[in-house]
Protein backbone atom coordinates (compact mmCIF):
# COMPACT_ATOMS: atom_id res chain seq x y z
CA UNK A 1 0.00 0.00 0.00
CA UNK A 2 2.79 2.49 0.70
CA UNK A 3 4.68 1.65 -2.88
CA UNK A 4 1.25 1.95 -4.21
CA UNK A 5 0.66 5.78 -2.48
CA UNK A 6 4.01 6.67 -3.35
CA UNK A 7 3.68 5.61 -6.85
CA UNK A 8 0.41 7.58 -7.71
CA UNK A 9 1.41 10.27 -6.10
CA UNK A 10 5.00 10.63 -8.26
CA UNK A 11 2.41 10.08 -11.16
CA UNK A 12 0.27 13.01 -10.41
CA UNK A 13 3.08 15.11 -9.54
CA UNK A 14 4.85 14.59 -12.34
CA UNK A 15 1.67 15.09 -14.90
CA UNK A 16 0.98 18.59 -13.17
CA UNK A 17 4.50 19.38 -13.83
CA UNK A 18 4.85 18.18 -17.34
CA UNK A 19 1.93 20.45 -18.17
CA UNK A 20 3.44 23.32 -16.16
CA UNK A 21 6.09 23.73 -18.68
CA UNK A 22 4.02 24.37 -22.19
CA UNK A 23 1.14 26.22 -19.95
CA UNK A 24 3.45 28.65 -17.48
CA UNK A 25 3.79 31.33 -20.21
CA UNK A 26 -0.14 31.71 -19.82
CA UNK A 27 -0.04 31.57 -16.11
CA UNK A 28 2.13 34.88 -16.41
CA UNK A 29 -0.67 36.89 -19.28
CA UNK A 30 -2.89 35.86 -16.48
CA UNK A 31 -1.79 37.16 -13.52
CA UNK A 32 -0.20 40.24 -15.15
CA UNK A 33 -3.98 40.74 -16.75
CA UNK A 34 -5.86 39.89 -12.84
CA UNK A 35 -4.09 42.25 -11.51
CA UNK A 36 -4.24 45.05 -13.72
CA UNK A 37 -6.39 48.32 -12.80
CA UNK A 38 -6.72 46.44 -9.06
CA UNK A 39 -9.22 47.95 -7.16
CA UNK A 40 -9.80 51.03 -9.63
CA UNK A 41 -12.77 51.74 -11.59
CA UNK A 42 -12.90 50.61 -15.16
CA UNK A 43 -10.96 52.72 -17.85
CA UNK A 44 -9.96 54.78 -15.04
CA UNK A 45 -5.95 53.03 -15.43
CA UNK A 46 -3.39 52.65 -18.22
CA UNK A 47 -3.94 48.98 -19.91
CA UNK A 48 -0.55 47.91 -20.30
CA UNK A 49 -1.48 44.48 -21.37
CA UNK A 50 -4.75 44.02 -23.78
CA UNK A 51 -5.83 40.79 -25.41
CA UNK A 52 -4.01 37.66 -24.74
CA UNK A 53 -1.47 37.45 -27.70
CA UNK A 54 -0.75 40.67 -27.29
CA UNK A 55 0.17 40.32 -23.49
CA UNK A 56 2.02 37.58 -24.18
CA UNK A 57 3.86 39.16 -27.14
CA UNK A 58 4.94 41.79 -23.82
CA UNK A 59 6.32 39.58 -21.27
CA UNK A 60 7.85 37.27 -23.98
CA UNK A 61 10.57 39.88 -24.12
CA UNK A 62 11.84 39.18 -20.63
CA UNK A 63 9.22 37.13 -18.37
CA UNK A 64 7.91 34.38 -20.47
CA UNK A 65 8.34 31.83 -18.24
CA UNK A 66 8.67 33.46 -15.22
CA UNK A 67 7.68 31.62 -12.01
CA UNK A 68 8.12 28.48 -13.80
CA UNK A 69 10.86 26.88 -11.07
CA UNK A 70 8.09 27.43 -8.05
CA UNK A 71 5.18 26.47 -10.39
CA UNK A 72 6.71 23.16 -11.49
CA UNK A 73 7.19 22.53 -7.51
CA UNK A 74 3.73 23.52 -6.97
CA UNK A 75 2.49 21.26 -9.70
CA UNK A 76 4.65 18.64 -7.79
CA UNK A 77 3.05 18.60 -4.54
CA UNK A 78 -0.28 20.11 -4.93
CA UNK A 79 -0.75 17.16 -7.83
CA UNK A 80 1.05 14.81 -6.33
CA UNK A 81 -1.19 14.96 -3.14
CA UNK A 82 -4.50 15.63 -4.86
CA UNK A 83 -4.75 12.99 -7.63
CA UNK A 84 -2.14 10.73 -5.84
CA UNK A 85 -4.43 10.54 -3.54
CA UNK A 86 -7.88 10.80 -5.03
CA UNK A 87 -6.25 7.80 -7.46
CA UNK A 88 -6.11 5.78 -4.50
CA UNK A 89 -9.45 6.71 -3.19
CA UNK A 90 -10.52 5.56 -6.33
CA UNK A 91 -8.61 2.69 -6.63
CA UNK A 92 -9.59 1.28 -3.33
CA UNK A 93 -13.73 1.24 -5.03
CA UNK A 94 -15.15 3.69 -2.71
CA UNK A 95 -15.80 6.38 -5.61
CA UNK A 96 -17.55 3.39 -7.45
CA UNK A 97 -20.91 2.06 -7.24
CA UNK A 98 -21.63 -1.98 -7.12
CA UNK A 99 -20.78 -2.08 -10.98
CA UNK A 100 -17.50 -0.42 -10.98
CA UNK A 101 -18.99 2.56 -12.56
CA UNK A 102 -18.26 6.26 -11.45
CA UNK A 103 -20.47 7.61 -8.27
CA UNK A 104 -21.15 11.78 -9.71
CA UNK A 105 -21.64 12.92 -6.22
CA UNK A 106 -18.80 10.52 -4.23
CA UNK A 107 -16.45 11.75 -7.10
CA UNK A 108 -17.55 15.72 -6.32
CA UNK A 109 -16.83 14.63 -2.32
CA UNK A 110 -13.84 13.01 -3.17
CA UNK A 111 -12.36 15.37 -5.63
CA UNK A 112 -12.74 18.43 -3.16
CA UNK A 113 -11.07 16.85 -0.25
CA UNK A 114 -8.41 15.57 -2.40
CA UNK A 115 -8.01 18.88 -3.91
CA UNK A 116 -8.34 20.87 -0.47
CA UNK A 117 -5.57 18.77 0.60
CA UNK A 118 -3.13 19.43 -1.94
CA UNK A 119 -3.73 23.19 -2.55
CA UNK A 120 -3.23 23.96 1.41
CA UNK A 121 0.21 21.99 0.93
CA UNK A 122 1.32 23.44 -2.00
CA UNK A 123 0.36 27.02 -0.66
CA UNK A 124 3.46 28.80 0.04
CA UNK A 125 4.84 27.85 -3.39
CA UNK A 126 1.71 29.51 -4.97
CA UNK A 127 2.32 32.56 -3.07
CA UNK A 128 6.00 32.34 -4.37
CA UNK A 129 4.88 31.87 -7.66
CA UNK A 130 2.27 34.42 -8.15
CA UNK A 131 4.56 37.27 -6.63
CA UNK A 132 7.06 36.39 -8.98
CA UNK A 133 4.74 36.50 -12.27
CA UNK A 134 3.38 39.80 -10.93
CA UNK A 135 7.03 41.33 -11.34
CA UNK A 136 7.53 43.66 -14.32
CA UNK A 137 8.92 47.30 -15.55
CA UNK A 138 5.48 47.22 -16.66
CA UNK A 139 4.51 47.31 -12.71
CA UNK A 140 0.69 46.08 -12.19
CA UNK A 141 -0.11 45.14 -8.46
CA UNK A 142 2.09 45.39 -5.33
CA UNK A 143 6.00 44.37 -6.27
CA UNK A 144 7.92 42.24 -4.15
CA UNK A 145 11.32 42.46 -5.53
CA UNK A 146 12.08 38.11 -5.36
CA UNK A 147 14.84 36.92 -6.75
CA UNK A 148 14.39 33.75 -6.96
CA UNK A 149 12.01 31.01 -5.29
CA UNK A 150 14.91 30.26 -2.64
CA UNK A 151 15.04 34.16 -1.90
CA UNK A 152 11.02 34.07 -1.49
CA UNK A 153 10.96 31.04 0.76
CA UNK A 154 13.80 32.80 3.05
CA UNK A 155 11.43 36.10 2.88
CA UNK A 156 7.99 34.28 4.36
CA UNK A 157 10.03 33.17 7.16
CA UNK A 158 11.80 35.95 7.90
CA UNK A 159 8.04 37.95 8.34
CA UNK A 160 6.88 35.46 10.73
CA UNK A 161 8.41 31.92 10.47
CA UNK A 162 6.29 28.50 9.49
CA UNK A 163 2.56 30.44 9.52
CA UNK A 164 3.70 33.63 7.57
CA UNK A 165 3.89 30.72 4.49
CA UNK A 166 0.46 30.04 4.37
CA UNK A 167 -0.81 33.57 3.88
CA UNK A 168 -3.50 33.60 2.21
CA UNK A 169 -4.11 29.63 1.92
CA UNK A 170 -7.60 29.65 3.03
CA UNK A 171 -8.72 30.99 -0.33
CA UNK A 172 -6.10 29.41 -2.42
CA UNK A 173 -7.42 25.96 -0.28
CA UNK A 174 -11.41 26.80 -1.88
CA UNK A 175 -10.11 27.53 -5.31
CA UNK A 176 -8.07 24.23 -5.89
CA UNK A 177 -11.27 22.14 -3.73
CA UNK A 178 -13.55 23.54 -6.41
CA UNK A 179 -11.99 23.52 -9.10
CA UNK A 180 -10.40 19.60 -8.62
CA UNK A 181 -14.30 18.23 -7.43
CA UNK A 182 -15.32 19.81 -10.77
CA UNK A 183 -12.34 18.67 -12.92
CA UNK A 184 -11.89 15.05 -11.72
CA UNK A 185 -15.75 14.55 -11.69
CA UNK A 186 -16.47 15.68 -15.09
CA UNK A 187 -13.36 13.78 -15.99
CA UNK A 188 -14.16 10.61 -14.23
CA UNK A 189 -18.08 10.25 -15.56
CA UNK A 190 -17.02 11.71 -18.96
CA UNK A 191 -14.25 8.93 -19.64
CA UNK A 192 -16.71 5.75 -18.09
CA UNK A 193 -19.72 7.03 -20.60
CA UNK A 194 -17.19 7.39 -23.40
CA UNK A 195 -16.21 3.83 -22.67
CA UNK A 196 -19.96 2.93 -22.33
CA UNK A 197 -20.81 3.88 -25.45
CA UNK A 198 -18.61 1.54 -27.64
CA UNK A 199 -16.53 3.93 -29.58
CA UNK A 200 -14.23 3.07 -32.17
CA UNK A 201 -11.71 4.91 -30.83
CA UNK A 202 -8.47 4.63 -28.85
CA UNK A 203 -7.83 5.26 -25.10
CA UNK A 204 -6.02 8.12 -25.51
CA UNK A 205 -8.31 9.74 -27.82
CA UNK A 206 -11.58 8.82 -25.07
CA UNK A 207 -8.86 10.15 -22.24
CA UNK A 208 -8.38 13.21 -24.55
CA UNK A 209 -11.96 13.81 -24.67
CA UNK A 210 -13.45 13.51 -21.69
CA UNK A 211 -10.64 16.23 -20.29
CA UNK A 212 -11.39 18.58 -22.41
CA UNK A 213 -15.14 18.37 -21.18
CA UNK A 214 -13.46 18.48 -17.86
CA UNK A 215 -11.21 21.74 -18.98
CA UNK A 216 -14.38 23.77 -20.09
CA UNK A 217 -16.54 23.06 -17.02
CA UNK A 218 -13.12 23.54 -14.53
CA UNK A 219 -12.87 26.98 -16.37
CA UNK A 220 -16.13 28.15 -15.50
CA UNK A 221 -16.17 27.28 -12.05
CA UNK A 222 -12.64 28.74 -10.74
CA UNK A 223 -12.03 31.77 -12.57
CA UNK A 224 -13.60 34.25 -10.13
CA UNK A 225 -11.65 32.27 -6.84
CA UNK A 226 -8.78 32.68 -8.87
CA UNK A 227 -8.64 36.26 -9.31
CA UNK A 228 -9.33 36.88 -5.91
CA UNK A 229 -6.61 34.29 -5.09
CA UNK A 230 -3.95 36.28 -7.48
CA UNK A 231 -4.80 39.49 -5.72
CA UNK A 232 -4.86 38.65 -2.02
CA UNK A 233 -1.54 36.67 -2.63
CA UNK A 234 0.20 39.55 -4.44
CA UNK A 235 -1.02 42.00 -1.93
CA UNK A 236 1.38 43.96 0.75
CA UNK A 237 1.43 42.76 4.24
CA UNK A 238 1.96 44.46 7.41
CA UNK A 239 4.93 43.89 9.72
CA UNK A 240 1.82 42.05 12.39
CA UNK A 241 1.44 39.70 8.97
CA UNK A 242 -1.92 41.11 8.44
CA UNK A 243 -3.11 42.05 4.59
CA UNK A 244 -3.04 45.88 3.70
CA UNK A 245 -5.48 45.65 1.37
CA UNK A 246 -7.59 42.42 1.76
CA UNK A 247 -8.41 40.77 5.35
CA UNK A 248 -9.84 37.52 3.40
CA UNK A 249 -11.23 36.18 0.85
CA UNK A 250 -15.22 37.48 1.70
CA UNK A 251 -13.49 41.58 2.06
CA UNK A 252 -11.65 40.61 -1.18
CA UNK A 253 -14.98 39.65 -3.08
CA UNK A 254 -16.79 42.61 -1.79
CA UNK A 255 -13.94 45.19 -2.56
CA UNK A 256 -13.53 43.80 -6.13
CA UNK A 257 -17.11 43.78 -6.96
CA UNK A 258 -17.76 47.20 -5.70
CA UNK A 259 -15.50 48.98 -7.00
CA UNK A 260 -14.53 47.29 -10.65
CA UNK A 261 -18.03 45.22 -10.81
CA UNK A 262 -18.60 41.34 -11.18
CA UNK A 263 -16.38 42.06 -14.67
CA UNK A 264 -13.73 42.47 -12.03
CA UNK A 265 -13.84 38.93 -10.84
CA UNK A 266 -13.53 37.37 -14.67
CA UNK A 267 -10.03 39.74 -15.36
CA UNK A 268 -7.90 37.94 -17.48
CA UNK A 269 -10.76 35.00 -18.16
CA UNK A 270 -9.61 34.30 -21.56
CA UNK A 271 -6.02 33.93 -20.23
CA UNK A 272 -7.53 31.40 -17.45
CA UNK A 273 -9.67 29.42 -20.22
CA UNK A 274 -6.36 29.47 -22.24
CA UNK A 275 -4.47 28.13 -19.29
CA UNK A 276 -6.58 26.33 -17.63
CA UNK A 277 -8.16 24.28 -20.52
CA UNK A 278 -4.86 23.18 -21.90
CA UNK A 279 -2.83 22.59 -18.57
CA UNK A 280 -6.30 20.21 -17.40
CA UNK A 281 -6.25 18.46 -21.17
CA UNK A 282 -2.29 17.98 -20.77
CA UNK A 283 -2.51 16.93 -17.09
CA UNK A 284 -5.28 14.54 -17.31
CA UNK A 285 -4.29 12.82 -20.51
CA UNK A 286 -0.45 12.59 -19.01
CA UNK A 287 -2.33 11.50 -15.93
CA UNK A 288 -3.83 8.46 -17.34
CA UNK A 289 -1.49 7.99 -20.16
CA UNK A 290 1.37 7.31 -17.14
CA UNK A 291 -0.88 5.14 -15.11
CA UNK A 292 -0.84 3.14 -17.80
CA UNK A 293 3.03 2.73 -19.05
CA UNK A 294 4.35 3.04 -15.60
CA UNK A 295 4.68 -0.56 -13.56
CA UNK A 296 2.14 -1.70 -11.29
CA UNK A 297 0.22 1.46 -11.95
CA UNK A 298 -3.40 -0.09 -12.41
CA UNK A 299 -5.79 1.20 -15.76
CA UNK A 300 -7.05 4.57 -15.19
CA UNK A 301 -10.48 5.51 -15.28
Amino acid sequence: KTRSAVRECCIGGLAGSLACIVTNPLEVAKTRKQLQGELLPPGAYARHYGGVLSTLATIARAAIQRGLAPGMAYQVVMNGIRLGAYQLLDNSGLSRDDEGRPVAWRCVVFGAACGALGGFAASPLYLIKTRLQAQSSLAVGHQHHLRGTWHGLVSLWSQGGLLSMWKGSTVQTARVMVGSSVQLATFSVALRKLEDAGLSVSPLLMQFLASCLSALAVTSAMSPLDTLSTRIYNQPYGPDGRGLVYSGLLDALVKVVRVEGLTGLYKGAMAVFLRLGPHTVLSLVIWARLRHLLPEASPAG
